[in-house]
């Protein structure tokens, strides 16, 4: 298989050749604040959630203030929606913004990486339009990047359900350093697949060769390109363990969810993962913290968007994988009583464990 590290042409003229033009820019930064290459590029790729990035954009306001180390980009998938209406509000009122605007819509795995090459920041944070922060977050990230040099940095968040008023409160954590990618992984497992939970060392990553991006078009997954490429060429890397991101849990699924975070992610995972220990670990973390939990979702139809047969799904991916059988088969197949009482456990289970983990 033949690796390629990024080059300096834009991905969609290499990768998208569908594209029948660039995406339009509109910006209202001037020269003068194009002199320096920013510390980070915040990067937003939206579609048709107005209200959701004015929320955003108000919040981000108040924390960037205009600082020259930040760049915020919008990438708008051809919104029909009143989104220019609200990017150009923000850049009314002197927020600056690069406004990237496709034709037509690419799909969200194509416009996640075309933040990612768009971007002009040392480190690229890739934010979903419908997740918060919590006040002060950017100026600690700053404070952080612009002390020490890291792979990545992966910001905890926590879930939030309804509507979103104040941020959570929660005890202070001392924030680790790592210096393997297992343990990066360990940490982070399934989560890495979080888009708006990683900021990428974009110039690491352009200097690891990596495959082609466009082979992930179409997994729901596109964001894993440059966060495993980061992970191969791993040196260091930060998890800042006070959750400072406000995700919404939603429980309606607009893709085969099994699909995704079983087949795609074990494909791509053994294809750009080059450590199998740093596989490994992302595994169990998905096998043990994650699926356990939506098989049961769906099973009691919380998840009402999950058509899927789970277990036809996961064995053909994970049928080699003893967690696979000891985790997640007893919630495919237990009577509902038994697979509730079965991932009360594992709640449980996991809990102590992360406690152990932050002792």
């Amino acid at each position: 298989m033949k690796f390629a590290a990024l080059s300096s042409a834009p991905l969609w003229s290499r990768y998208l050749p569908d594209f029948r033009s660039e995406p339009i820019l509109f910006s209202n930064i001037g020269e003068s604040g194009m002199q320096h290459s920013p510390l980070i590029t915040i990067a937003i790729p939206t579609f048709n959630r107005a209200t959701l990035l004015h929320r955003l954009l108000s919040q981000l306001g108040r924390q960037i203030n205009n600082d020259a180390r930040v760049e915020l980009i919008i990438s708008d998938n051809a919104s029909t929606d009143p989104t220019p209406s609200v990017v150009k509000e923000f850049q009314e009122q002197g927020m600056l913004i690069r406004y990237l605007r496709n034709d037509t819509n690419i799909g969200a795995d194509r416009n996640i990486l075309q933040c990612f090459e768009a971007a002009l920041g040392e480190y690229v944070w890739v934010f979903s339009d419908d997740d918060l922060m919590a006040p002060g977050t950017i100026p600690r990230l700053l404070d952080k990047l612009s002390a020490d040099t890291y792979d990545l940095v992966f910001v905890t968040p926590y879930f939030f359900h309804g509507e979103y008023h104040l941020h959570k409160a929660f005890a202070s954590t001392p924030d680790l350093t790592l210096t393997r990618a297992r343990d990066f992984a360990r940490r982070v497992h399934i989560l890495l697949t979080f888009i708006s939970g990683l900021v990428v060392n974009k110039r690491r990553v352009s200097e690891t060769p990596h495959r082609p991006y466009e082979g992930l078009f179409g997994t729901s997954l596109a964001q894993l390109g440059p966060i495993f490429t980061a992970l191969n060429g791993h040196r260091k890397s930060l998890v800042i363990r006070d959750p400072l991101i406000a995700a919404s849990a939603n429980t309606r699924v607009g893709y085969a969810l099994y699909e995704v975070f079983g087949t795609n992610l074990k494909r791509i995972a053994q294809e750009w993962l080059d450590d199998a220990a740093v596989r490994d670990e992302l595994f169990k973390g998905t096998l043990k913290r994650f699926l356990p939990f939506w098989i049961f979702k769906s099973r009691r139809q919380s998840a009402s968007t999950v058509s899927e047969d789970p277990h036809r799904v996961l064995r053909a991916c994970f049928g080699n994988y003893l967690n696979y059988w000891i985790f997640d088969y007893p919630v495919c197949t237990l009577p509902l009583p038994l697979a509730h009482a079965w991932v009360t456990f594992l709640r449980a289970v996991n809990r102590i464990e992360a406690l152990w983990a932050s002792a």
